[in-house]
């Protein structure tokens, strides 16, 4: 699914994330880009096994994600496309990245030391993904 064509942001639901996808729309719309929604899911692990929670679906959470960042542009729904995928974020999204024109992904701020460092994620992405990266505060 990854071109050229695509601005690939990561998307979480958390005020960083909205503020990424945010940026990230308004240069597709500037640059006639189009959108790809990313979030990564995984079943947390105890000991490195899965923990399966009764009445819990982490992917169904996922696509919640993705439904809830969609609804919030204004981009036509032609130029928007949505992916989610299990995994670690840092790595989901740097594989996404393959071939695309940018990925945009938030950081978390903390505040005065700690607010001028980037979060695991977002250094990740820096380090090892195949395009440009922009980190969105």
């Amino acid at each position: 699914m990854t071109s050229e064509k695509f601005v690939v942001v990561g998307v979480d639901g958390s005020p960083d994330g909205t503020a990424a996808l945010h940026w990230a729309e308004q240069y597709a719309i500037a640059t006639g880009a189009d959108l790809l929604l990313v979030t990564a899911w995984h079943w947390p692990t105890s000991y490195g096994v899965p923990i399966g929670m009764e009445g819990w679906d982490p992917q169904a959470d996922a696509e919640k994600v993705l439904e809830k960042a969609t609804a919030q542009l204004t981009i036509p729904e032609s130029k928007v496309h949505t992916a989610f995928e299990c995994g670690a974020a840092g790595e989901v999204l740097v594989a996404a990245s393959d071939g695309t024109r940018l990925l945009v992904v938030g950081t978390r701020g903390h505040g005065t030391l700690k607010g001028s460092l980037i979060g695991s994620v977002s250094s990740y992405c820096v380090h090892h993904a195949h395009c440009p990266v922009v980190v969105v505060r």
